[in-house]
């Protein structure tokens, strides 16, 4: 302790000693031969056999220096390097003065494949750190962006043209120079590849050439037999052939600045033998709220390019030219329809078409049972049912209105009558003189027990002389008959209305000729008459929904008309003398299921029909 405080007194003359020599020279010398500082240093130390130490100390003291003055100098113990500040006190930068033991962060990129590249073509780049760096990590950029993981090489897929690549390494090492280190910069040239779409031609028939087609955002299109490898067959935006009889797929690829679309395209000739078939029948909705949407479909024809669709108070929303399509439905009430016809090169088709009823639907006569599916919102029907007219002139039919409640998606039965004995009509010495059927709606079956609303037939007509016979029952029979005959000139005249227990009276007539058979009632029709001496005997007594019969035989052979349909069928007429008297008609009736119900007889004529309104 002695010794070091002597020393640092002796050093400390020296220099003040000194000092004072500096002060008169411009500088301070220390040295034992007593020679002023040279006149460039204002600190000149000279010796043969001693040195000079500066500060010495560890990294972590190194750091812990409050606001280095920039060129401030240590030793680093733990480096065995001397450091000096290359920054500012506020942001120090410790660079190592050159050493041996100085490690100098460092790092280079290379990318393969090299040069100009096409999009989407993967690319590997690798990095190499400068020798000595040893478990460096990496950090990818692009456009200066991170990227990548922390591996010396990195794959891109997706570069852009004009994109920039680098890597930053940050070292682990203690002791170390430069780190983080940002390698070179790669810029990319990345070359579009093509893309391309084919053009399917509609096809064609036997002898006749095909033109396909292709279009590409760039470069030149290449025509091929093959999806893979041969020679081209043509370039450009379309490639014709003919003599084909069968069909043939083509291959069309496009190139620009060395670069091909990955894969080749098909594109079909499609050949068609001859014209389509018709279309089978058409499966969707066909009676439907005003604005629904539904969708209507067919089988898939052989032989078909295309299905060309058309539609009346509606507009196709999807699906024209396939088999299958939807239909938006317009605002307006009735009877609307759905088309379909099928096309190809060759021709076109037959259409098939199906009605769509928009909120009423009309159902005539077809001599048997049909069905209507209550519309998915309809909770009531409005339904007027016409009876139909006796045949040869006869009576008119019935009108029954009323409306029902109804299920959506139940299903109803609808019986139109005609004058051929289908529904309840009766039946006349021939059909000629048929009575109408009655026309009926029925809910939850098929029987006679399941009517809801039912309309009366008019009774057949005879020889053209007489109408037909007067309608059935009154109110009591819960509806009014079907339609009233007239009678001709003096011949037979009508049959009477029915009453609340019993058929309409007899037709009464004229100069000797046979008169009408009596209206429809609850529980039974009326029977003909005679009249005038040349009458014969009565038709038979309808039953439930059944007319009565022709009557028998008179003096000439001209049979009596049949009664007409209803809920309780008129009777027919007797025979007379050439001519006789119509058969009566058939009473209409409503459930007590039904509301808003009326009854009018002797409106429809020509067989009978039902309109549903909802």
């Amino acid at each position: 302790m002695k010794k070091s405080i002597y020393f640092s007194v002796v050093l400390m003359g020296i220099i003040i000693g000194s000092s004072n020599f500096a002060n008169a020279q411009g500088g301070v010398a220390v040295n034992v031969s007593g020679l002023p500082p040279d006149s460039s240093a204002l600190f000149d130390i000279s010796s043969i056999n001693k040195g000079v130490l500066i500060p010495r100390m560890t990294t972590a003291q190194r750091n812990a220096i409050v606001n280095p003055a920039e060129a401030l100098q240590i030793y680093n113990t733990d480096c065995k390097v001397y450091n000096y500040n290359a920054g500012t006190p506020a942001n120090p930068d410790w660079v190592t003065i050159n050493s041996s033991n100085t490690l100098i962060a460092g790092v280079s990129i290379v990318a393969s494949p090299l040069g100009a590249i096409c999009s989407g073509t993967p690319v590997t780049f690798t990095a190499t750190p400068s020798n000595g760096i040893n478990a460096p990590s990496y950090q990818w950029k692009i456009n200066g962006v991170n990227a990548g993981t922390n591996s010396a090489t990195f794959i891109a897929s997706n570069l852009n043209n004009g994109d920039v690549v680098y890597c930053v390494l940050t070292s682990s090492e203690a002791c170390v120079t430069g780190s983080p280190a940002t390698s070179n910069s790669i810029t990319m040239l990345v070359n579009i590849v093509p893309t391309i779409t084919g053009t399917t031609p509609a096809g064609f028939c036997t002898g006749s050439a095909v033109t396909l087609g292709a279009s590409a955002n760039l470069g030149t299109i290449n025509w091929y037999a093959d999806s893979t490898g041969g020679s081209s067959l043509s370039s450009g935006a379309s490639f014709t052939v003919s003599g084909l009889n069968q069909t043939t797929t083509y291959y069309v690829d496009a190139t620009a600045n060395g670069c091909t679309t990955a894969s080749r395209t098909a594109v079909a000739a499609t050949f068609y033998p001859n014209n389509p078939g018709q279309p089978g029948s058409i499966t969707g909705l066909t009676a439907l709220n005003r604005n629904d949407t539904a969708t209507y479909s067919i089988s898939a024809l052989p032989n078909t390019a295309y299905y060309g669709w058309t539609v009346t108070l509606g507009t196709i929303t999807s699906g024209q030219g396939t088999p299958s399509i939807t239909v938006t439905w317009g605002d307006s009430s009735g009877t609307g329809s759905v088309s379909v016809a099928a096309n190809n090169p060759c021709g076109r088709s037959a259409s098939q078409s199906e009605p769509v009823y928009l909120g009423t639907q009309i159902f005539s006569y077809t001599g048997s049972a049909q069905t209507f599916t209550v519309p998915t919102v309809a909770s009531s029907i409005t339904i007027a049912a016409y009876g139909a007219q006796g045949a040869n002139g006869g009576g008119l039919g019935g009108l029954a209105v009323g409306t029902l409640a109804v299920t959506p998606g139940s299903q109803l039965y609808v019986y139109v009558g005609g004058q051929s004995n289908f529904n309840g009509g009766g039946q006349g010495g021939n059909s000629s003189y048929n009575g109408g059927d009655e026309t009926d709606v029925r809910q939850g079956g098929t029987g006679y027990g399941n009517w809801v609303i039912v309309a009366g037939g008019g009774g057949g007509g005879m020889n053209g002389y007489v109408g037909g016979a007067g309608g059935g029952g009154n109110a009591c029979a819960n509806g009014a008959g079907g339609g009233g005959g007239n009678s001709n000139s003096s011949y037979a005249g009508a049959g009477g209305v029915g009453t609340c227990n019993g058929g309409g009276g007899a037709g009464y007539s004229t100069s000797g000729w046979s008169g009408g058979g009596g209206g429809g009632g609850l529980t039974g029709g009326g029977g003909g008459s005679t009249s005038g001496g040349y009458g014969g005997n009565n038709g038979g007594t309808g039953s439930q929904g059944i007319g009565g019969n022709y009557g028998y035989n008179g003096t000439c052979g001209a049979e009596g008309a049949g009664g007409g349909g209803g809920y309780y069928g008129g009777g027919g007429s007797s025979s007379g003398y050439c001519a006789a008297g119509a058969g009566g008609g058939g009473s209409s009736w409503a459930s007590a299921s039904m509301t808003n119900t009326s009854f009018t007889g002797g409106v429809q004529s020509g067989t009978g029909q039902v309109i549903f309104t909802w």
